[in-house]
């Protein structure tokens, strides 16, 4: 990818994933949202086509995550599977010689698409990922967040219900109108000088593999069984306490395994690393 080449010459793509958690290698992608745009030569954006379609993940929809996206089982069920979609969704992303996909923390959407492809079976597109997290903390250097939310209510001065936030299409929109403000603020011509030398390097499969410690293995009978054990943890805002937990999948993050559970301290889901993980014991 000749990343000096001007932007109004690339075809450019901002997509988002929902999914069932974040747990890569374990959750599922649920919803998938792609706007196609170009900018013109004074940089506003031409919008183009729109991609969105709900996905079977064929895994239970955690009702943290519903009430985040609005997506439950019943809206998912009946809904085509990934597999079924991915010929549609490679041929929305077109040419990969003058196609960039864009993506906010597009190393997770990566993540994702790797993850599910590698279950399925299906090969991955050889598309050029740019993270648009990662434009926006120079273009932006002033903003005090850089979540997608947070940059546009930073960009905007809207000051909306968060909870209309996280559906795949307006979250693609979003990302799109992001980049051509970065783009715009810094009065960039290429990705070159918005710091872009490479495109985000696509997760191997290795990066999935989970090894869990022999100390651990009673998590993985609370997982099938889902019922509630406690952990012995280091690290966090609570330190060395005991938490009790409801785990819910092991998953591998850059070589690491790690848990994710629901706290009921927090009464939160949240994500340990099992290294931190001294000792799995019975609840109560």
């Amino acid at each position: 990818m000749a990343w000096s080449r001007p932007l109004r010459q690339f075809e450019l793509v901002a997509l988002d994933l929902e999914a069932t958690g974040v747990a890569h290698g374990h959750d599922r992608i649920v919803e998938v949202g792609a706007a196609r745009f170009r900018l013109g030569a004074d940089g506003r954006v031409i919008p183009g086509p729109v991609f969105e379609v709900l996905v079977d993940p064929q895994l239970r929809i955690p009702e943290v995550v519903s009430r985040l996206t609005g997506i439950d089982d019943a809206m998912v069920r009946g809904q085509p599977t990934l597999d079924e979609i991915w010929p549609a969704f490679v041929d929305f992303l077109g040419s990969p010689e003058d196609t960039v996909v864009l993506a906010h923390c597009a190393r997770s959407d990566l993540a994702y698409l790797v993850s599910d492809a590698l279950r399925l079976g299906l090969e991955m597109p050889p598309h050029a990922f740019v993270c648009t997290l990662e434009v926006a903390r120079r273009a932006l250097p002033r903003a005090p967040k850089y979540g997608l939310e947070a940059l546009r209510r930073y960009i905007t001065g809207d000051r909306a219900d968060e909870m209309t936030f996280h559906r795949a299409v307006a979250d693609a929109l979003h990302t799109r109108n992001l980049f051509a403000t970065c783009v715009e603020r810094t009065g960039a011509r290429t990705f070159a000088d918005l710091g872009v030398k490479q495109g985000i390097e696509v997760p191997t499969p290795e990066e999935f593999v989970v090894e869990v410690p022999d100390r651990l293995r009673a998590l993985e009978a609370a997982i099938a069984d889902q019922h509630r054990v406690e952990i012995q943890y280091t690290g966090g805002s609570k330190g060395r306490t005991v938490r009790p937990v409801t785990p819910l999948a092991l998953f591998a993050h850059r070589g690491v395994a790690h848990l994710r559970a629901w706290c009921h301290l927090d009464d939160a889901a949240k994500t340990f690393r099992c290294d931190r993980i001294s000792r799995v014991m019975p609840s109560g």
